[in-house]
């Protein structure tokens, strides 16, 4: 469980009156998804494996698959509109004299059919009495009952609520218990209260339920203070309305607005995604920008429904407010992995974006703030940056593909902890290793060295007092591709992804222009089989590996080490200019993207090749899933989009292991 559900307050169920009340559990069936209906040979199914997977995570917000709809409080005192306020106020400041409470509602209603493991309501409690300092008053959390507008809502007309939740908790006074907002990790700030309301969300999202969403009502103690605490139960709350610096100290971050966290379909490992496609949204905002999206993959034939259900870039919104560090070229990023970080204390998203030259670690689930960022694409930089490797030690290593103009050289940069340190970045960086076409990179735990794929080479790299060691890289070329042109020594592979299989860790995935094969890192047996239709890495290739300039290399056996015997080889291994490849530990899926020459790139008019074609770029609207639990072979690969309009390049699993 993620250390952000398990901060949830400690609860008891209530009805509006106090009494408990039990919910019951939901089961919701798997729809069956479509897949191309070609016949291939049957293959085992790749064996799952206990890891630390990330289930779907969504977070209220703009861009997500949960919409904050309204929020505003009432007071015994007036009939006003306060639902632009920046605060939301519960219980009495005057021992009874004015009364306040809060109501919130939320939009759920893409989670319909969804299996909820959790639901948190978010809240930044801004201020308390001195007097309830220490005293953790309770506050209700109560399930509406009836339908209200924001505008036009007041004690008078106020509709009723049924069963709800207790939670304790209080601070916000500047003498005794200061809420304490933290500007780079919104997340670790003091003010951050989580109420469990699993079953109001179970309820509101089962199929054909009978229990409509009129959204919470937060209330509590309304009369004098406690006889012998003095305790008031009063209490403030950031809004749905952040307010500017220059009002509010704390309420000014969309990450302390009242957000609704659910945790749905356990089991069902994440996909995440750039996409160089920003939507238009209703009225206009957010304005359409290019995101990182998370897929939930339990049934990717409803993306055109549910589409991401969250949606992230380095933006004020989501706590990142030095613009230098997003830039203006921002591409919805390029390379994209989370990590168990026991430096950071949790797991992190480790992304990097080639357009604008963004390289970050954020923290997550939240994906507010940052741990470490910075900028590395300066004015004439080439926009070359393809992948992202955090190290144990919290340096970061970026891996650049050069251009072919010769602006700029492959090669791999190493930046250090203090040099994405957050309001002083800097990023000349600590160490260079210079390697054509490098395009990922990948931390191998095992050993401690640093694993690139680039246009002809795997390299293993060994690393020592914070920079690259010259002297410690083995190299392993990859097997060529076939080439009419020059039969003999056939073209260079040209990789563009390296990942990790898991469930062996002796086992690396490596996708390029050919497309997929497995590395051995031992070379302990004979792995290679051949392959499907004589693709790619063809056997000539791999008997006889040859260096950048064709040269035969006699070090390396490479059916040893290039390996084809992996179960669903004859699905997997069927596309060409694979740009990522991956499999899921949990379920053994395995999910792949292709682009540039291959048929589900995506199209533009323009003939800028001048070979009298539309160009096909280097994205795609479709992400392939190969899933080895269905029954029938011909059933088991299926190519699924959320937008024909979407570019992806790569799409990752949400897999926090190294291995």
């Amino acid at each position: 469980m993620s250390r952000l559900l398990a901060r949830i307050v400690r609860r008891k169920v209530l009805t509006a009156s106090g009494g408990l009340v039990l919910a019951a559990a939901l089961t919701v069936p798997t729809a069956a998804a479509h897949r191309d209906a070609e016949v291939l040979p049957d293959a085992a199914p790749a064996a799952a494996m206990a890891v630390d997977a990330a289930s779907p995570f969504a977070q209220s917000g703009p861009r997500n698959l949960i919409k904050r709809l309204q929020d505003t409080y009432i007071s015994s005192a007036d009939d006003a509109d306060h639902s632009q306020g920046r605060l939301l106020h519960i219980g009495t400041p005057d021992g009874g004299a004015t009364k306040y409470r809060s109501f919130l509602q939320f939009d759920v209603s893409r989670l319909t059919g969804a299996s909820i493991k959790k639901a948190s309501l978010r809240l930044y409690n801004s201020f308390v009495p001195a007097a309830d300092c220490g005293k953790n008053p309770w506050l209700g959390v109560y399930r509406v009952a009836e339908s209200w507008n924001q505008s036009t809502i007041t004690w008078a007309n106020q509709p009723s609520v049924g069963e709800g939740t207790a939670a304790y908790f209080g601070v916000g006074h500047p003498t005794g218990c200061e809420d304490q907002p933290n500007k780079y990790l919104p997340e670790r700030s003091v003010g951050i209260q989580r109420i469990d309301v699993t079953d109001m969300v179970k309820a509101w999202t089962t199929p054909g339920t009978s229990t409509p969403n009129y959204g919470i009502r937060l209330s509590t103690q309304e009369g004098a203070p406690h006889p012998t605490t003095g305790a008031t139960w009063y209490k403030d709350f950031c809004s749905m309305n952040p307010t500017t610096p220059d009002n509010d100290r704390a309420c000014t971050e969309a990450y302390f607005t009242p957000t609704l966290e659910v945790e749905f379909n356990s089991g069902a490992t994440p996909l995440i995604t750039g996409n160089e496609y920003g939507p238009p949204y209703a009225g206009g905002y957010p304005a359409a920008e290019e995101a990182l999206e998370f897929l939930d993959s339990n049934n990717p034939l409803v993306w055109e429904q549910s589409k991401p259900y969250q949606r992230w870039l380095p933006d004020a919104y989501h706590a990142v407010k030095d613009a230098s560090l997003k830039g203006t070229l921002w591409k919805g990023g390029t390379s994209h992995k989370l990590r168990s970080s026991s430096l950071y204390g949790g797991q992190v998203l480790v992304a990097a974006d080639g357009g604008s030259g963004f390289i970050g670690v954020v923290p997550y689930p939240s994906l507010a703030g940052y741990h470490w960022a910075l900028n590395v694409r300066d004015t004439g930089e080439a926009g070359d940056l393809h992948g992202a490797e955090l190290l144990p030690d919290g340096s970061v290593v970026a891996a650049f593909a050069g251009t072919s103009d010769g602006r700029s050289k492959g090669r791999l940069e190493l930046y250090t902890k203090k040099q994405g340190t957050p309001g002083a970045w800097n990023n000349t960086a600590a160490s260079t290793y210079y390697f054509d076409g490098a395009h990922e990179v990948l931390y191998d735990p095992s050993s401690g060295y640093l694993w690139a794929v680039g246009s002809h080479a795997l390299k293993k790299i060994g690393i020592a007092g914070g920079a690259f060691d010259d002297k410690d890289v083995e190299t392993f070329y990859l097997p060529r591709q076939t080439d009419a042109r020059d039969a003999e020594k056939g073209a260079a592979a040209y990789g563009h992804d390296l990942a990790p299989v898991y469930g062996n860790a002796d086992r690396f995935w490596v996708a390029g222009n050919g497309g997929v094969t497995q590395f051995s890192k031992s070379g302990a047996a004979v792995c290679y089989q051949g392959t499907v239709s004589q693709k790619w890495p063809v056997r000539q290739h791999v008997e006889t590996l040859r260096n950048e300039k064709g040269e035969v290399d006699t070090r390396v056996d490479g059916t040893r080490h290039w390996c084809t015997d992996y179960p669903n080889e004859n699905l997997i291994n069927t596309r060409t200019f694979v740009k990522s490849i991956g499999n899921d530990p949990v379920t053994g899926k395995v999910a792949t993207t292709c682009a540039d020459e291959c048929p589900l790139a995506n199209i533009v008019p323009e003939d800028n090749n001048n070979d009298g074609q539309p160009d096909r770029l280097y994205s795609t609207p479709w992400i392939e899933i190969i899933d080895p639990a269905v029954s029938r072979p011909d059933l088991r690969r299926g190519a699924y989009k959320w937008s024909p309009n979407s570019k992806h390049y790569r799409a990752t699993w949400a897999v926090p292991s190294y291995q």
